[in-house]
């Protein structure tokens, strides 16, 4: 009788063979570099994170099944979860250690079979690299598996984190390096880690090169909540090229290089991650008064997140927040009790309380960055531990 095991590589190919005519007509992506990997060869490939598909993108380059690491607020009960697993995703728990998907990527390894996996752990927001474990390099070398450093370029261009829409431009991926386990069992542990940080870092407003669109900044303000010249919150609107203040007027084109321009004398900024961190210091520095309520958005919809379960519905309406209670029209949760909170994708929340996860569901200008940040300020669990290592606001990104 056959394993799932043994259906994994079947299921994966196929989806890929079948998926790959559409990735190259409807993305315009190429698979600059192609890898086969050897009989009885174990290789752990290492990806940057800039599109949701990025999985999909990355085994067009390798021959056999990559056993990827998945954030598991996507496993449904039901087809959704059978399906993910038949593929070969192994869940994890988003921005913790869970040791359940370490053991799991090391029995993958031991048998012989091969992993992906995106050690930043979030797709690209604003052109920085996320936290990255100084613990990789050891843990990689317990795996004594050959390291393919893997790099995809043009996705933060192509379908940014913030838009619904696709554009138009360079998009492709490429192997920047390859490590055998001989060539890496003696490098310290730190120099591995600054490898694999130095070789994953893609930053495509470098490139120069152009993404068309009729629409370049559409939903902009999906990730950014604050003007910087008025300091205003929640007055940012997109429409066309533009971002646009609807308290001081100030007017930003977000170009088809990637970058920003205005012809306010008092708009500095030509790159995403300085604005981006003018909102962390913003909020850093933001007085909380007792019981006032701080952001509030609607309309939103509240749903159970929680891995293997069927999504319900359990709250519609107005969402807000004080120092005390994140509410919502028929339940509130006590700010204390929130373990980890992440944005994901372009308009939903997830945050999870006493082991039960959460997704918030917002309309199509919400802004689910601001709230992360927040729950980093204010007497939350996961402020109190300094667990997010993703979107604290203690020090900027770089």
């Amino acid at each position: 009788m056959k394993t799932s095991q043994q259906k994994h590589p079947f299921l994966q190919r196929l989806v890929t063979f079948f998926l790959r005519s559409i990735i190259y007509i409807h993305y315009h992506y190429r698979a600059k570099d192609k890898y086969k990997i050897a009989k009885g060869e174990s290789v752990v490939v290492l990806a940057n994170h800039q599109t949701d598909i990025d999985p999909l993108l990355i085994y067009l380059s390798f021959n056999k099944t990559l056993y990827t690491v998945a954030t598991d607020n996507i496993f449904r009960k039901g087809l959704v979860s059978s399906f993910l697993k038949r593929m070969g995703c192994i869940p994890k728990k988003k921005g913790v250690v869970d040791l359940k998907s370490n053991i799991e990527m090391m029995r993958v390894v031991s048998r012989g079979d091969s992993l992906l996996f995106f050690p930043e752990g979030n797709r690209s927001y604003a052109e920085f690299q996320y936290y990255i474990t100084p613990a990789i390099g050891k843990y990689l070398k317990a795996f004594k598996s050959t390291i393919i450093l893997f790099n995809i370029h043009g996705g933060t261009g192509v379908f940014p984190r913030f838009a619904k829409k696709k554009r138009k431009g360079p998009f492709y991926g490429q192997i920047k390096k390859v490590l055998k386990y001989e060539d890496y069992a003696d490098i310290p542990n730190e120099e591995l880690t600054q490898i694999i940080k130095d070789n994953l870092r893609v930053i495509d407003s470098e490139s120069k090169q152009l993404y068309k669109s009729k629409a370049s900044a559409e939903y902009l303000e999906r990730l950014f909540f604050l003007c910087p010249v008025c300091m205003t919150p929640h007055k940012l609107v997109s429409k066309g090229h533009y971002l646009r203040c609807q308290n001081c007027g100030l007017e930003v084109e977000y170009k088809p290089d990637l970058t920003l321009a205005s012809n306010h004398p008092h708009f500095t900024y030509t790159k995403l991650l300085p604005w981006y961190n003018l909102q962390k210091r913003w909020i850093k520095d933001l007085p909380i008064k007792d019981d006032e309520i701080i952001f509030t958005d609607g309309p939103v919809t509240l749903k159970n997140a929680n891995p293997e379960e069927e999504r319900k519905i359990i709250a519609k309406g107005q969402m807000s927040v004080t120092n005390h209670y994140l509410s919502f029209p028929n339940i509130s949760f006590p700010i204390e009790d929130i373990m980890i909170a992440s944005p994901v994708s372009g308009i939903k929340l997830c945050f999870t309380i006493k082991d039960k996860s959460y997704q918030v569901i917002g309309h199509k200008r919400f802004n689910p960055l601001k709230y992360v940040f927040l729950f980093n300020k204010l007497n939350t669990l996961m402020n109190q531990k300094q667990i997010d290592n993703y979107f604290q606001i203690q020090e900027d990104d770089k």
